[in-house]
């Protein structure tokens, strides 16, 4: 299972607020029926790498629909095979260990 994050930034828009596009490429996460987590700064979406990836090209086109002249889209691509896992299951595993294990010496 993957987990992606990804930020469309649409550019040359005349305008300082972003929300309207972002709104649209959400809507087609939506759609999708693909798992996603909305943030301030991008959205997370995981599942199938194909189906995302798939996604993830009409949340880019969307803004260009739109009227963007430029579109910025950033992806980081997290791809576990061994074993199923979620966003949710991570920060659980990191929150585990911080209450879990003691600090190394010296470690701030």
């Amino acid at each position: 299972m993957a987990i992606v994050e990804v930020s469309v930034v649409p550019l040359g828009t005349g305008d300082t607020s972003l929300s309207s596009y972002v709104a649209k490429a959400v809507k087609i996460v939506e759609e999708s029926g693909l798992e996603y987590e909305l943030t301030g700064m991008g959205t997370i979406l995981y599942g199938k790498l194909d189906d995302i990836l798939q996604i993830v090209r009409r949340m880019h086109e969307s803004c260009f629909e739109r009227g963007a002249r430029r579109v910025l889209t950033h992806l980081r691509i997290d791809d576990r095979r061994d074993k199923p896992s979620s966003p949710r299951e991570k920060v659980d595993s990191v929150r585990k260990k911080l209450i879990g294990e003691p600090q190394e010496e010296g470690a701030s």
